[in-house]
């Protein structure tokens, strides 16, 4: 991770934007009226992955179809935003450097999130057979975007 960049939550996040918005009466956000409701109604993603272009490629994806989208650069990070809010879907990376995917997905059911679908992204064989012994999808990369966004909207309830 490079030095001096957000660690979570990028503030191009337009949650993150409808939210500071909220926060403040009388403000030029709350003659945007709908277009905020409608914000504030997107389902959210947390996308979870240690390069930084893919969480930045993956989060620019997602918004422009709808989606309100947080990220993470690793494993423990992404556990205590879950807690803190539970999204609608987690895109995790199965290999990262602090842990893998099967230890997200196993943190989450300990933690009574089991409910969150969680869709396992990696190249390898090793990541695919363990999404199927846990019980939750895998996406391949690199990633065909319009399977992608198909599976995404399978999972999200309202998308």
């Amino acid at each position: 991770m490079r030095r001096g960049r957000r660690a979570f939550a990028s503030t191009r996040s337009p949650m993150v934007r409808y939210r500071n918005c909220a926060m403040r009466s009388h403000s030029p956000c709350e003659r945007a009226g709908s277009r905020l409701a409608r914000v504030a109604e997107r389902r959210e993603i947390l996308v979870v992955d240690d390069d930084e272009d893919t969480r930045m490629v993956l989060q620019d994806l997602l918004e422009l179809n709808g989606f309100a989208v947080r990220t993470s650069p690793d494993a423990r990070r992404a556990i205590d935003a879950a807690r803190a809010a539970p999204p609608a879907l987690i895109l995790v990376d199965y290999f990262m450097p602090d842990a893998d995917g099967a230890w997200v997905v196993e943190q989450l059911r300990s933690a009574g999130l089991g409910q969150v679908p969680v869709v396992l992204t990696t190249g390898s064989n090793e990541g695919r057979q363990q999404a199927e012994r846990l019980g939750v999808r895998s996406m391949e990369k690199p990633f065909d975007i319009s399977r992608l966004l198909e599976l995404v909207r399978s999972l999200v309830p309202g998308a």
